[in-house]
């Protein structure tokens, strides 16, 4: 039975939506809370709410960003989405084909739009530009006529918006427009939405539940109509296939059981259902799943599952089941996926820092070739001698804590590891090292005394991705002021953090 009682959740991804809106400039509260026309005090307390669950960041001078929750499940959503990663692939084989813009749309929660899923641009001096995340007009230009091609024009208003003098202006002669190409099965715009731009676009359907279209775009000059049956048929191509890649996938169904989590805040159930849809982007979540995975009762978990398919970020497939919705699909495209891991940790690396006043470092691993090497440093407060960890230096996974605290998750490990001495303290005998390694696996940290540096002495945590060793924190301190430092005290601050970075970083639902 569908709950109709407000739980908060859709002011909540309304904030979201106006941060991830706004790229390059924070938003404060009071003028956050204006824009939204909400009590300054509410929108108050859901930004901090938020900012604890790393969805969003404050700066020093109080502005709200994009925090790195929310680019790791951008991350998640580009690298697991069919829509994305066969996208990407098929896009840029189209754009290098034919020498245009090349764009792929999908149909949003709203009657009247569509947006930019993913853009690959030639590599030429004039081009047709459009940022992933665009908002576009379905009855003005390629990529939304062809949903509509798809979808009819119910919703669509009798008087529409004109955006340039070729513009149709009422839904009429849209509906003439999409018979027209009919034979064609698919759309032809000049400049419609942008006056020096043509574009020719052919529609998808992903599971009846999703519409989207395909388009090739170019500079209205550069537009030749001998090439529309042919651009066309490269177009259907490119959409067979993509409909195909997100259809061997949509079977995938998730695993149902007894997950141990405690009472969650709205927020909290917010950030696991937004992690629950990065992860599983295809697969239909039903409702016990839902409740499940948000830790909330059946009731609870329907009126957020409500909200969200409201908002778009889920769309209802029956009764009890939904899959992720356009509006998530936006958000990740909006975001992108280019920030590294090191800067999605740079801020906890910085806290540990200015917790401890000791030097950090920041430790990653290269599965294919089984080596790590420093990516991040930053230091302390103590002044002295200090070790300085190049960035960019390969370090050895035997010796030192930072290395052995992620050599002692990998399998097989020591069979692959060249055991080579640095030191005279570095253990070079693989029985005494599988002995070392199997007390940090245990015990769920590592010690570096001297071991890769005569002089330094570290403490590690590893860190994971999704149950996958993927690196380490470490602390580094010179070995003469390890009798007055709080040892307890810095292997407990490492631990924690490499624990929130775990957390951070992990999508796979627990």
């Amino acid at each position: 039975m569908r709950s109709h009682q407000r739980d908060g959740s859709a002011e909540v991804f309304a904030v979201i939506e106006a941060v991830i809106s706004r790229p390059g400039y924070g938003w404060g509260v009071r003028e956050l809370a204006e824009h939204l026309a909400a009590s300054k005090s509410t929108i108050s307390r859901t930004l901090g709410r938020l900012v604890e669950e790393r969805l969003l960041s404050r700066d020093v001078n109080g502005a709200h960003f994009v925090g790195p929750r929310l680019r790791v499940l951008s991350r998640t959503l580009h690298e697991r989405h069919p829509l994305f990663t066969q996208g990407c692939r098929l896009l840029a084989q189209l754009s290098k084909d034919t020498g245009a813009t090349a764009l792929l749309a999908i149909a949003s929660n709203l009657a009247e739009e569509c947006f930019v899923l993913i853009s690959h641009e030639p590599d030429s001096p004039v081009r047709y530009t459009l940022r992933p995340g665009s908002r576009l007009p379905l009855h003005a230009g390629a990529l939304g006529l062809a949903i509509l091609s798809r979808r009819g024009t119910e919703g669509l208003p009798e008087h529409l918006t004109q955006y340039t003098d070729n513009s149709m202006a009422t839904r009429a002669q849209v509906e003439q427009a999409l018979q027209s190409h009919a034979d064609l099965d698919a759309v032809v715009s000049l400049g419609q939405h942008i006056p020096d731009a043509a574009g020719i676009a052919v529609p998808f359907v992903l599971g009846q539940h999703i519409i989207g279209s395909i388009s090739l775009s170019r500079p209205r000059n550069e537009f030749d109509e001998t090439d529309i049956t042919k651009t066309a048929g490269l177009l259907h191509n490119a959409a067979s296939e993509l409909e195909t890649a997100v259809q061997s996938l949509s079977g995938e169904s998730v695993t149902r059981g007894k997950r141990d989590l405690a009472p969650a805040t709205l927020i909290e159930r917010i950030s696991r259902l937004l992690t629950a849809l990065s992860a599983k982007p295809v697969t239909e979540l039903d409702s016990g799943y839902l409740a499940e995975v948000l830790g909330a009762g059946s009731v609870a978990a329907r009126r957020l599952a409500d909200s969200a398919t409201e908002s778009g970020l889920m769309i209802q497939t029956g009764p009890r089941h939904w899959i992720t919705g356009p509006t998530l699909m936006r958000w990740a495209a909006e975001l992108g996926h280019h920030t590294t891991l090191t800067e999605l940790i740079d801020d906890e690396l910085r806290d540990l820092a200015r917790q401890t006043g000791e030097t950090v470092g920041l430790a990653l691993l290269n599965d294919e070739s089984r080596t790590a090497h420093i990516a991040a440093t930053h230091a302390g407060k103590h002044s002295g001698v200090r070790y300085v960890l190049e960035i960019g230096s390969q370090i050895p996974l035997h010796a030192g804590a930072a290395g052995k605290a992620i050599l002692a998750h990998l399998a097989p490990a020591l069979s692959e590891v060249d055991l080579e001495s640095f030191t005279e303290r570095t253990i070079t005998s693989a029985v005494a090292l599988k002995a070392d390694l199997d007390v940090v696996r245990n015990r769920g940290w590592a010690v570096g005394d001297g071991e890769r540096i005569p002089e330094a002495y570290g403490t590690a945590a590893p860190f994971f991705v999704d149950g996958k060793v993927r690196g380490s924190l470490t602390i580094t301190i010179p070995r003469y002021r390890v009798q007055e430092a709080p040892l307890v005290e810095l292997t407990t601050a490492v631990r924690s953090s490499a624990a929130r970075v775990t957390k951070l970083l992990s999508a796979d639902v627990s």
